[in-house]
């Protein structure tokens, strides 16, 4: 009998009515998924026209992911439906589709960019970003988010590229998350990664959006990055989560076995990271939001903590792109602040030192981190990200910006 996971079970989730999204065993070979997905319809079909359904429930299969171990599928299913589904050999878990939001929480008019100092110092209060030439040139940032503003003087005209729109065919920021989060990674004058190549993944139209969707654009992303052998060179960076979920879970552990690193966002609800996903997934690196002060942020919106926690990083009053024109900036807090200089990060040691397994890139990121430095770690990893301040001789120095 497949795990089945309720919205109910599922801390503080909002559960999209008749939508579902089903997990098969990994062991499924393509003869095997190809069956099963041929037997969906035919159940669903049935089913519908047998039954009154509601139109959430009607619509069937609508996505289906496939990449690794990770197989599956989401779409719109009545009750009889799904509940056919669970005794079918081939299928693992059946979970409620729910909602996931991003990161960020507050917009502030201090335009100070304290964020690349502090990732560039062993203490706070630093005031320069001191980086090397090398930039992350030759690296991919693939921002699974809003959509960025790929004609932001940030990216220079050729470094930010549209990768997927999971949502629609409006292949615009239409929120400015994605446009901020990707200046954080790589723009020419916020980004920790100057250098860096940036790909948009689109998979919310505003702030939020269901799981299903954000699935889709991970899942493809994963794809893209072993298809195109950009394991060694590229990391997936999503400033965003929802409730703890099993089947992030799998997915995020079938991607780092094919190689794909993902950073993702504590969360800002001000408890224990391992409550929500993909944050608590273990291969991930998990940030957390510091503040100047070398504390983490606190209150309601307060970073989420705890040992699923991997590293701390600039999240509150952070500077960078936005998308309303071509120069326009925004300052932002929050673990979707945060997560991005990691990503960041990510692909500046890679440029300086070269290609890089994710596992390998990790532990770097993780055994080069300042230790001690957080105020209420709250049981995290008492960990601040640094990047070793331009090692190779050819450093630059950059004034934070007012």
């Amino acid at each position: 009998m497949a795990e089945v996971k309720k919205g109910q079970e599922m801390l503080d989730a909002s559960v999209v009515p008749g939508k579902w999204i089903i997990t098969l065993h990994p062991d499924a070979d393509v003869a095997t998924v190809a069956s099963h997905i041929v037997k969906v319809r035919e159940i669903h079909t049935r089913n519908v026209g047998s039954r009154d359904v509601t139109e959430q429930e009607s619509g069937g299969i609508e996505r289906q992911y496939g990449f690794g171990s990770f197989k599956g599928y989401a779409g719109s299913f009545d009750a009889a439906t799904i509940e056919e589904l669970k005794g079918l050999p081939e299928v693992l878990r059946i979970e409620e589709d729910t909602i996931m939001t991003t990161f960020d929480f507050v917009t502030q008019s201090n335009t100070e960019n304290w964020g690349l100092a502090a990732i560039s110092s062993r203490t706070k209060d630093a005031t320069d970003y001191i980086y090397d030439s090398s930039a992350g040139q030759g690296n991919y940032n693939y921002a699974v988010d809003t959509g960025v503003r790929i004609t932001h003087q940030e990216f220079e005209g050729t470094r930010a590229v549209w990768g997927y729109n999971a949502v629609n065919d409006k292949n615009t920021d239409n929120a400015g998350h994605g446009t901020h989060v990707a200046g954080i990674m790589a723009g020419k004058t916020y980004g920790v990664a100057k250098k860096a190549i940036v790909i948009a993944v689109k998979i919310f139209e505003g702030n939020s959006g269901q799981m299903s969707v954000v699935l889709d654009g991970f899942t493809w992303a994963a794809q893209d990055i072993v298809s195109k052998n950009r394991t060694a060179t590229a990391v997936i960076n999503m400033s965003l989560g929802g409730a703890a979920s099993a089947t992030w879970d799998a997915a995020i552990t079938a991607a780092w076995a094919q190689g794909v690193l993902a950073v993702v966002a504590a969360g800002n609800e001000n408890r224990d990271a391992s409550l929500v996903s993909p944050a608590r997934s273990p291969e991930v690196i998990c940030v957390g939001n510091l503040q100047r002060d070398d504390s983490r942020y606190g209150g309601a919106s307060g970073s989420n903590y705890g040992p699923a926690v991997d590293i701390f990083a600039p999240g509150t009053g952070i500077v960078s792109s936005y998308r309303t024109s071509d120069d326009a900036i925004q300052v932002l807090s929050g673990t979707s602040m945060a997560s991005p200089h990691v990503a960041g990060l990510v692909s500046y040691l890679r440029g300086l030192e070269g290609p890089m397994s994710a596992e390998k890139v990790k532990a770097r990121v993780l055994g080069l981190a300042t230790p001690g430095r957080v105020g209420d770690a709250m049981g995290s990893a008492n960990l601040v990200a640094y990047n070793g301040a331009g090692r190779n001789g050819t450093v630059k120095r950059v004034g934070i910006l007012r």
